[in-house]
């Protein structure tokens, strides 16, 4: 790999027709300037300059090398202005985020419409999975992942969006068929839905002590990793599942679903996004990232305001 120092010392010094200039102008001394020039020359094999004390030349063939030099370094020129402007010019580009499907159909695929809408220049590729995606090796920008702990990766940033509250709901109808359960010993009795995997546990946290949690171990009727399906289901009377509060706080006012043993309360569903590092991220992805964090913020006060409503005077 050539030294693109040379070729930027060689034309500083065809363009001041001499070394003592050129040196001046570049803040080094004229014999260092000499022997990178010297060196330049014997690396390439010809002849580039022809000097003594009294006389300085370009030869023909270095006349055609300092033309191709003049281009290599405006080329290296508008690279860095590239970079420059693109870091700083108004979001434009490709941006790859991953996000679990629930999160997708609520409320992450609305916030990132707005953001498109906002923004023209910019593409997004949403890929909507549950599966653990791997930002370095997929390529993928930003990733929201749902769990109960922080995601465990030292070599990414994680950030808390929000936690939703999740409770434990069926509609009147099942409850009647089924004796209303008061223990969690009546749980067992009753048709649930939950996720894909070889053992499904609801953990509930005492009322009394917070160090203190009940587990119950379940067989669902369905499953599946789409909270959407899961609260249709419910509507249906398939079943009772744990959802998050806000899929059901409307049907949950107007009586259309029950809470069941709402003195125990079931771990929050804690929302992180994470990337591989902010240094040298692009607008677009820097963008997004601070209007979902925004959004987020926006929408924890929406629930909030549906939870203690103001009261008319």
């Amino acid at each position: 790999m050539q030294n693109l120092n040379d070729y930027y010392y060689f034309v500083q010094v065809v363009k001041y027709q001499g070394f003592t200039k050129a040196s001046e102008t570049l803040g080094i001394t004229k014999s260092k300037l000499s022997r990178r020039i010297t060196e330049l020359e014997g690396r390439l094999g010809v002849r580039l300059i022809q000097r003594n004390t009294r006389k300085f030349a370009v030869t023909e063939i270095g006349q055609q090398f300092y033309q191709h030099c003049l281009k290599i370094l405006n080329d290296v020129d508008q690279a860095e202005n590239f970079i420059q402007s693109s870091l700083t010019d108004e979001p434009s580009g490709l941006v790859r985020i991953s996000c679990p499907v629930a999160l997708v159909n609520m409320p992450v695929g609305d916030m990132i419409a707005e953001y498109m809408q906002k923004y023209t220049g910019v593409e997004v590729q949403l890929l909507a999975t549950n599966r653990r995606v791997d930002l370095i090796e997929e390529g993928v920008d930003l990733a929201l992942r749902v769990c109960n702990t922080p995601p465990e990766d030292s070599e990414l940033i994680i950030r808390e969006l929000d936690a939703w509250e999740h409770v434990l709901v069926a509609v009147p109808e099942l409850l009647n068929r089924y004796k209303q359960p008061e223990s969690f010993a009546d749980l067992s009795a009753l048709p649930s839905i939950g996720f894909h995997g070889a053992k499904q546990v609801w953990l509930f946290q005492s009322p009394e002590q917070k160090n203190v949690y009940h587990d119950i171990e379940f067989h669902p009727r369905l499953k599946t990793d789409n909270f959407s399906a899961m609260k249709a289901a419910v509507m249906k009377g398939v079943g009772i599942a744990s959802l998050p509060k806000v899929y059901v706080k409307d049907e949950l006012i107007s009586g259309q679903v029950q809470e069941i043993l709402p003195e125990w309360s079931l771990p929050k569903g804690v929302i992180y996004i994470v990337y591989t590092s902010r240094q040298g991220m692009m607008p677009s992805v820097r963008f997004l990232l601070e209007h979902l964090i925004e959004q987020f913020k926006v929408l924890d006060l929406k629930q909030m305001e549906n939870q203690c409503p103001a009261k008319k005077s």
